[in-house]
């Protein structure tokens, strides 16, 4: 099979992505299929001359074109050897790639892809309306405050409304992100403008979040079926980016070391969420459990990590899915999918 990987992009998880890419690029291979890749940012290949995929150094990260990336895509699926392909894997994060801009592009381009479809991409990279959609699913949420942003930053009466509502530490970050870019862990009042400028780096849409002291639990769904959980133990205390994608600075478990009703109680609101919000393929949902024992669901991530830190091939590995095993479900997954 003839499979086009989608890697890069013009996000701030770009790094990430190309790693991503080079991981699937690499199973692909062993798979037996045969391997195209680009860069949506660029319309560029990311295979040097032995078919090798580029690492995030070489491929480059600076002096990208400003044109949107669904016009590079649209040239670069419309040229060449790609015209033929029989699905686009998108290892794509954050920005177009997971908003729903591309996955429109392919469908309007007739292309089959992995992964969830535009309108559950879009719903998922929003922070806030997957909160609502919790609520109408009685699925347990941190409490939030929705704020957008014109040039004046964070008001004294946003600033108010905040101190009104939380109390300190308390979480702000963009509205629709990923991998926790822009995000601060507020400890006083006086940090909130600056919070907000981190932030406003990433998205106008800033969300503020009740901070919930507790154990940070993930579980990946693949095609509507909850993985084992994994729990994540970052050595600084916050599973920031740091400790997401530097090896060593954080420990994983799997399966988590947690109740048996636990595991009950997150696998099943994993599954009702990436239901509700129409999600396909592979997704993973994030969660947290205070010192209580009670579970707060933070967000489903339409288009998971694929490298070795990555969390759902760890879970996929737990529960007998080998990662080559894990490519070729989501491909498979791609393929009978019917928008």
């Amino acid at each position: 099979m003839k499979v086009l990987v989608l890697a890069g992009g013009n996000s701030s998880e770009r790094a990430v992505s190309l790693n991503t890419g080079a991981a699937i690029g690499a199973g692909l291979n062993r798979l037996g299929h045969e391997v195209l890749a680009i860069d949506p940012a660029t319309g560029r290949t990311l295979l040097d001359s032995s078919g090798t995929f580029l690492t995030a150094d070489s491929a480059g990260n600076s002096n990208l074109p400003v044109a949107p990336v669904s016009t590079e895509v649209a040239v670069a699926l419309n040229t060449g050897g790609l015209k033929e392909v029989d699905i686009v894997f998108i290892a794509l994060h954050g920005g177009a790639g997971e908003n729903g801009t591309l996955q429109n592009l392919l469908e309007l381009c007739g292309k089959k892809y992995t992964g969830s479809n535009m309108r559950a991409s879009a719903v998922a990279m929003d922070k806030a309306l997957t909160k609502r959609l919790m609520a109408t699913a009685n699925i347990r949420t941190p409490d939030w405050l929705l704020f957008h942003l014109d040039d004046a930053g964070a008001t004294p009466e946003m600033v108010d409304e905040i101190t009104a509502r939380f109390t300190c530490p308390f979480i702000v970050k963009p509205n629709e992100s990923g991998s926790t870019v822009g995000l601060t862990k507020v400890e006083r009042y006086g940090q909130i403008p600056a919070a907000f400028v981190e932030a406003a780096k990433e998205s106008r849409h800033v969300l503020v979040e009740e901070y919930i002291h507790g154990r940070e639990l993930t579980v990946a769904v693949l095609d509507g079926e909850p993985l084992p959980v994994v729990e994540i133990r970052p050595k600084s205390g916050l599973y920031d980016y740091e400790a997401k994608y530097t090896k060593g600075k954080s420990e994983y478990i799997v399966p988590a070391p947690v109740s048996d009703s636990v595991v009950v109680e997150i696998q099943e609101a994993a599954r009702k969420l990436y239901e509700v919000i129409g999600a396909a393929g592979l997704a993973r949902v994030d969660f947290l459990m205070d010192d209580s024992g009670l579970t707060y669901c933070l967000e489903l991530n339409s288009l998971p990590g694929m490298t070795n830190l990555s969390l759902a091939p760890m879970a996929a590995k737990a529960a007998g899915i080998d990662f080559d095993q894990l490519l070729e479900r989501i491909i498979q997954s791609g393929l009978r999918r019917r928008d």
